[in-house]
């Protein structure tokens, strides 16, 4: 049985994870002022569960005699070394927002696996993107840093 469509949409979202904001995050280790303590503990667990979802992608792509895509990194996530991460967290709410949209719009693959994982990344993006929320409503967007 051919699995092309499920490597095809695996693919897709490997590659909007590698393009999103969220793994650049754990390379410039922006600075952490005061009022962004709790978003820097909540980013990584976004961190550690966005490197989970690349790793999880690629061995299911591989599972399914499929070839990953190299990956490809978004030019504009360059720019984060040496900066607040209060000024980045606009940025990084937008960014879990396209993934949520990605892993919305990958529609059923024919692949019951397939369809678990990217259920199960989608809910936990669903649920970063809910906390991060919580923290940047009221009050704690309001404060500057």
């Amino acid at each position: 049985m051919s699995h092309q469509k499920a490597v095809d949409t695996l693919n897709e979202l490997l590659g909007v994870e590698f393009a999103s904001l969220i793994p650049r995050l754990g390379e410039a280790a922006p600075r952490v002022t005061w009022p962004a303590t709790e978003d820097q503990a909540l980013l990584r667990r976004v961190l550690a569960d966005a490197q989970t979802h690349q790793r999880e992608l690629t061995q299911l792509i591989l599972k399914l005699r499929g070839s990953p895509n190299p990956p490809r990194y978004a030019a504009e996530t360059g720019g984060v070394h040496y900066v607040k991460l209060s000024y980045l967290m606009p940025e990084v709410i937008e960014s879990m927002r396209r993934l949520i949209a990605a892993y919305e719009s990958a529609g059923p693959t024919g692949s019951v696996e397939a369809d678990a994982l990217i259920a199960r990344h989608l809910a936990e993006y669903q649920r970063h993107l809910a906390g991060l929320e919580r923290l940047h409503t009221g009050g704690a967007a309001a404060t500057p840093s």
